[in-house]
Order: C-alpha cells, then structure tokens, then sequence
C-alpha cells in the first residue's frame, strides 16, 4: 500500500498555505457589495473564464470523469464533443441580458420579465440545486484525502471545507477569482504528472493503450438505444446534456457570476468561450487517463486487488505508483479542483441570499460597509452547512452520477423559466409559476421510474415549457413595453425594461 512522504505532506500544506493567504490578501479592498460580489465588473474576462472552468471542475471531474471510464466506457463523455457549441447558444441567449442590466444575480432577470415571486421561486431552486453539488464535491476530494492520507473521511470533509470558507468569508469574489486561477494550473500540473506517469510503463504508446482497454469494452463510445430506461444512450447524452449545461452556464448563479465580473457584453462572451473551448481537451484528457488505468491494472492485477472502491483509482494510482514527491502535487490537484468549486459556491450562495431575499425586502438606506459584513456572515453560515451536508453524500452511488441526478432533478424547471421568459412574449407569472412547479413535480415522478437520470433534465424543462406557456394565456398579458425588450425579440430595441427589480447601490 503507498504512502505519503514527509515532501508529499510537505507539498500538499504549502497548496493550502498558498491558497488561503492569496485568498485573505483582498480582504481590505472589500467595502461595498459591488465588490464584493462582482469585483466592481472590472476583472479581466480570461480571468473570468478560467474561474468558470475551475468553478465546475471539481473532484467530482477529476476523480470521477476517470473513475467512470475505469468502471465502465466513453459514452458518458460523448457530450464533450458539442460542448463548444452550446456555449454559443449560451452567449446568444443569455450573455445580452447579463451585460444590459448589470446584475448582480441572474435570478433578478425573473423579476424583470415577471415579478419577485419568479425571482424567489427560481432562487431556491438554485440553493437546493448548487447546495446539493457543493456538498457531493466536497465528498468527493475527501475520498482521495482519506484514502492517501489514511485518516477519516469526516476530518477530510472538515479540512478542506473550513480552509476554503476562511479565504471566501474575507476574500469575497476577487479572492474567489484570483484563487481559481492559481487553482486550475495546480489541477492541469496534475492531470499531466498522472498522464506521463501512467502511459510511461507503455512507452507512450497510445495505440497500446486502447488496444488493451477495448478488450474489456471501454472504449465504446455510442450507444443508439432507445430505452429510456438505457443510462447512458447518445440521445440521453444529448437531450440531457444540453438542458443541463445550458441550465448550468445560463442560469445557475455560480457560472454566470463569474461572467458579471468582466463588466461588459464582450468580455462576458468572451469569458463564455474561452471556457467553451479550453474545457473539451481537459475532459478528453482525464478520459484517455480513465483508459489508461484500465490498462494499467490489467497488467498489475495485484494492485487491482488492492483498490478499496473504483471511485478511488486515481487516487490509489497516485499513492501506489507515483514517485515522491508527485503524489503531494496530485493531491494538490485535487484539492484545487474542490477548493476552487466550494469557494465559488459559497460566495454565490451568499449572493444569492443576501441580494434576492435580505437586501431584496430591506430598506435602501442601510447599504454599506455593514451589508459587507452581513455578507461574510451568511457565506460563513454556507460554508458550515454544506461541509456539514458533505458527510452525508455517499448514499448517492458513484460521484459522477449522484452529481448528475442532484443536478438534473432541479435544472430543468430552473432552465425552463428562463426559456419562458427569453424566447416567448405572452409568458406571464402565473405561466411560469405554475410551470416551475409543475416542471418540477414531473422530475420527481420520472425519477421514481426506471427512466435513466440523463433524461431527470429534458423532462423537468419539457413540462415547464409546454404547461407554463398554455397556461399563461388564462391571465393577461404583461406591458409590451415591459416585455419586449426582456425577450430575444425585442432585446435590441432602444427602450429599456421597466425597473420592476430593486437595484442595489453602495
């Protein structure tokens, strides 16, 4: 069984180091909520992006995405290959409304085109959504902690979960921006040490390396099923892919905050794109590593009697395999990956609770440096809860599918009010309210089905649409004026939408 050394230890405490006093050293610059939250929309738009890529690149990507290769095929990861194109849909769709009425949360749109029970309605639904995936990816990391480490998954959770709240609690979005940046060159340093080290013993021989995995079927890549009930088909992959990443770029708080930072509707788009693109060669990347595994243990069946759980191979790889003090810097990998996620989680947690329910009902006048603290404290509280929660996810099965269901059950009626809004103008509140519920009532009845989770998302957005819109009609239509502009037909128009939101200034 491998072992950390006192230089992987050494190694892995100076990433944690370097992570918290980065974070901590904007904590003097936090005086107003615009840069708290947004870092006054002046960040650089590459900084943007890359902090979009870390946001979503947890454990669950870098442990998971390798681990389910290992376990099973390349079917999963199909939806990579499109993953390009539907960031430009999301910058056709989204990125204009983002930019035109400086946000601070994307839920404050809802309000805009409907009324604050939209907003409200569509704000939970991302607490529950993003509170459920914070706690899955904090789980995640401490399976590799524990298992390098050789201490309880508990103290795990705790480790990561505290130091990551501290550097947020003080740090706000800038210390989230520029720590998420340090981050993902610590997790791309990562995937490259275990991409030599594993192909090393084959000669680099990528041929090799495919050849030996197909013998087992992990490298079938399609599969045209069409059983719903069929986990991972292409049409399950592409309906349920889309809906997820459209709901998760589009309209989930933690992606599109990170877009609010670059100020204007270039540098947002910009900030989309580059994600677009630099995730698809890390995805295939930490495929070819699942592949390579695969291999890997097939030629050292010792080894593969030792691996605890198949969740854990990598982290079994890098324990077993790796030379000092590479183990420490994977490891740091990984921890980047689940710090960078938390911590943006946490402040759009707080965002979205300080700025669509405390600051939304409370009067104007008392802005200040005292919101700031308000703030801290709920991105404390956050913080506590969902390190809390963490401990709990290992009843969802394997990390890369219990991410997806916890994400898939609620993005599709959260995707569907905004498409409601955006792409139709005789949508009303009592349309989309009703539509968001029912949306969501028909995930939980596919859910209890032998239907694969893929399909949890195209079924909740599919029934907010197509129950929301009809319904919409037993009410009146709201103002043209109001409307018009707050719809892709109309978003170019000189006017501008009324302020039915409350805005926010310090």
């Amino acid at each position: 069984m491998g072992h950390f050394t006192l230089w992987d230890y050494l190694v892995v405490v100076l990433y944690l180091a370097g992570s918290v006093w980065l974070g901590l050293r904007f904590t003097r610059g936090q005086k107003s909520l615009e840069r708290y939250f947004v870092a006054a929309r002046s960040a650089p738009w590459w900084a943007a992006g890359i902090s979009v890529i870390a946001a979503n690149f947890s454990a669950i990507s870098y442990m998971g995405v390798p681990a389910w290769v290992f376990q099973h095929d390349l079917r999963l990861d199909l939806g990579i290959i499109w993953f390009p194109l539907q960031m430009m849909l999301v910058v056709y769709l989204f990125v204009p409304f983002m930019a035109r009425l400086r946000l601070y949360t994307i839920y404050e749109y809802l309000e805009y085109r409907f009324d604050v029970s939209a907003r409200l309605l569509a704000s939970t639904l991302f607490v529950f959504v993003r509170g459920g995936h914070l706690a899955i990816a904090i789980y995640a990391q401490a399976l590799a902690l524990s298992l390098v480490l050789h201490i309880p998954v508990t103290a795990c959770i705790w480790v990561s979960g505290t130091a990551t709240t501290l550097y947020t609690v003080f740090g706000g979005i800038e210390a989230v921006l520029w720590t998420d940046v340090m981050q993902f060159f610590v997790l791309v340093g990562g995937i490259f040490v275990i991409l030599v080290a594993v192909l090393m013993p084959f000669g680099f021989d990528v041929g090799e390396v495919w050849r030996i995995a197909s013998v087992g079927g992990h490298t079938k890549s399609f599969s045209f099923d069409l059983n719903l009930t069929a986990e991972v088909t292409v049409w399950a992959i592409f309906f349920g892919n889309l809906i997820l990443n459209l709901s998760s770029y589009g309209s989930d708080q933690v992606i599109v905050q990170r877009y609010f930072t670059a100020g204007s509707k270039r540098g947002m788009a910009r900030a989309v794109l580059l994600n677009g693109f630099l995730t698809v060669p890390l995805v295939l990347l930490l495929d070819f590593i699942g592949l390579a595994f695969v291999a890997y243990y097939k030629q050292h069946p010792a080894l593969q009697a030792s691996l605890p759980k198949p969740d854990q191979v990598l982290p079994h790889f890098v324990t077993n395999v790796l030379p000092t003090p590479l183990p420490g810097l994977v490891i740091a990998g990984i921890l980047a990956a689940t710090m960078s996620t938390l911590s943006s989680g946490l402040n759009s947690l707080c965002t979205v609770s300080m700025m669509d329910f405390y600051r939304r009902f409370k009067p104007a006048d008392s802005a200040g440096q005292n919101d700031v603290k308000t703030a801290r404290w709920l991105t404390f509280g956050w913080g506590i809860a969902i390190t809390f929660s963490a401990m709990f996810m290992g009843a969802l099965g394997p990390i890369v599918e219990g991410t997806l269901k916890v994400l898939g059950f609620l993005s599709g009626p959260l995707l569907g009010m905004f498409l409601l809004g955006i792409l139709t103008r005789r949508a009303n509140t009592v349309g989309v309210l009703v539509g968001a519920v029912a949306g969501t009532l028909v995930t939980w009845i596919v859910a209890r089905t032998n239907i694969a989770w893929l399909w949890y998302g195209p079924a909740g957005c599919l029934a907010t649409v197509g129950i929301g819109y009809p319904i919409s009609y037993l009410r009146p239509a709201l103002s043209p004026e109001r409307v018009a502009p707050l719809t892709i037909w109309g978003r170019h128009a000189d006017s501008e939408p009324e302020a039915a939101a409350v805005s926010v200034t310090d």
